[in-house]
């Protein structure tokens, strides 16, 4: 209790331990100002707030309480309460909050907050975009969205654990809170899924110029219990700019625009541009048709041949994948390449060719038809999975076709990025069990001459864009040169031509294929070519 004076009238030791006044200033008379001033003087005091709260105490009517919660210097939160008297002065209470605030901040930010990065979640990303949507109606404010996917997370979680998934999403949120300003608001919407909304852009160069940043800070690799792998994302963005235009498409604009670069392979960014929704429309009606294909077992496998040159017979065959499209025929892999950017239908697509292939090799190999080998083309997403394999030997066993009569077609881009351990010890387990591995379209992709040594490689595939081309004549010879040095055949694609033929023999190369031989045909066709090659 103060009394009209300015002094205190009475305290009791539980005012006296919260702000752990001396004994002086607990007794009656002591002046106000000298325990504000002791508060001040011991980093209790209130951070401000306090004159307008006495200010109000003065002109209240008697009886009437002023309440007001301070933060003080060492951290705790009070609440304060003072009723004046009739008499003058006032009688105040004092009431350590602390726990109630940090209980409160907590829910808080379990609202807004995600747990893992600590960055802004999916409500807060709501309302800063709806916060931005409304000065760009009101001010004609420019702002940008992005949406970010970690490319293949799955993937990661499944073959190198979810400790080492978090890991790589702390990572990230670092990376993105490093790439843009601290006034964007960077969210991790769930999963492997952030976002941004960038406001007071002053045109495209500043969507663009974070985005530059983060793609150059995502080469860097992360360390992880004692293992080196690095983050690739697909990025989409939107740019708000024109005044009568809708603010709130811009949300599915950048959707569009991340669908756009994963559909494009990945690691790549793609800002939003209108002709975009029509394709995305057709991309989704096509692998709409493509799951449809896969359910009516309307996947098959045609058969080229593979001619070894200096025995002129054939060695074997690729199997290649053919859809019989119920309206337009028989269609080529080129009509629904977009299915195998597609992570679940690529699995699926390669299920089926492995599946198909090995039954009908059993066929063949009870007809007596000499095959030789048949190679099959496997994604990245399979060799991914972790389960290749053991996948493999146990078609190769319910079929009971020998490990000796299948190779596997690999392109360069597998043996690159976060999953090279997995593809290694794939391959390695693959290889030790008699399957051949191939490696084709050499030379179109990324990978080394260090990638030959690593990994157990028994054909290289030169790409037909080479032996078609006759300016790449030295890279064709380098190429066949290159695979007799280590002691792997090589084989030439897209042999049209006698004198293509005729070049390559020249040069050495082992084998060949192409429309010089065979375009690719069913199964029913492979056992009259083989009886009939080479009889002409």
């Amino acid at each position: 209790m103060v009394g009209s004076d300015g002094r205190l009238a009475f305290c009791n030791l539980a005012f006296a331990a919260l702000y752990d006044l001396p004994q002086h200033l607990t007794e009656p008379g002591a002046p106000r100002e000298a325990i504000i001033a002791h508060c001040l003087r011991t980093g209790q005091g209130p951070m401000r707030g306090v004159a307008e709260h006495l200010a109000k105490s003065a002109t209240a009517a008697p009886g009437q309480a002023v309440i007001g919660e301070y933060e003080l210097a060492d951290g705790r939160t009070v609440r304060v309460s003072h009723t004046p008297l009739a008499g003058g002065g006032y009688v105040a209470t004092h009431e350590d909050i602390s726990d109630r605030v940090a209980a409160s901040a907590q829910i808080a930010f379990l609202a807004y907050r995600d747990t893992l990065t600590r960055l802004p979640n999916r409500a807060a990303f709501q309302k800063s975009f709806e916060n931005a949507v409304a000065a760009a109606e009101r001010a004609g404010e420019m702002f940008g969205v992005i949406m970010i996917d970690v490319d293949h997370f799955k993937d990661i979680n499944d073959t190198l654990g979810h400790d080492a998934g978090d890991a790589l999403l702390l990572s990230l949120a670092d990376l993105l809170r490093r790439a843009f300003r601290k006034s964007d608001t960077v969210s991790r919407l769930g999963g492997d899924e952030f976002a941004v909304v960038l406001r007071g852009l002053a045109g495209p160069e500043d969507l663009a110029r974070p985005i530059e940043t983060l793609q150059a800070l995502l080469r860097t690799p992360i360390e992880h219990a004692g293992r080196s792998f690095t983050i690739s994302a697909s990025i989409g963005a939107a740019l708000h700019e024109d005044p009568d235009a809708d603010p709130l498409h811009l949300l599915k604009n950048a959707d569009v625009a991340l669908y756009e670069a994963k559909a494009g392979g990945r690691n790549r960014c793609v800002v939003f541009q209108p002709a975009m929704r029509t394709q995305v429309e057709q991309r989704v009606e096509l692998l709409r048709e493509v799951r449809l294909g896969l359910a009516q077992g309307e996947f098959d496998l045609f058969y080229q041949p593979v001619v070894d040159i200096a025995a002129n017979r054939v060695a074997g065959f690729e199997a290649l994948m053919r859809w019989n499209h119920p309206e337009q025929g028989v269609l080529a892999p080129g009509a629904f390449m977009a299915a195998f950017d597609d992570s679940d239908l690529s699995l699926k697509l390669g299920e089926v060719a492995l599946e198909r292939a090995l039954g009908q090799m059993r066929a063949w190999l009870d007809e007596g038809v000499e095959l030789g080998r048949v190679a099959i083309n496997v994604s990245t997403e399979q060799f991914r999975s972790g389960r290749l394999a053991s996948d493999i030997a146990d078609r190769l066993a319910r079929w009971n076709v020998p490990a000796s009569r299948l190779t596997i077609e690999v392109t360069e881009n597998v043996y690159m990025g976060w999953g090279a351990d997995v593809v290694a010890s794939t391959v390695r387990q693959l290889h030790d069990t008699g399957v051949l591995i191939a490696l084709d379209d050499f030379g179109t992709g990324y990978a080394s001459l260090a990638n030959l040594r690593q990994f157990p490689v028994d054909r290289l595939k030169i790409d037909k864009s080479f032996v078609q081309n006759v300016e790449d004549d030295a890279i064709v010879r380098a190429v066949i040169n290159l695979g007799a040095s280590m002691g792997m055949k090589v084989v030439a694609e897209g042999v049209e031509k006698p004198e293509q033929l005729a070049t390559l023999s020249g040069y050495g190369c082992d084998q060949v294929q192409g429309y010089h031989f065979a375009r690719p045909m069913p199964a029913a066709e492979v056992a009259d070519f083989v009886a009939r090659f080479g009889q002409v």
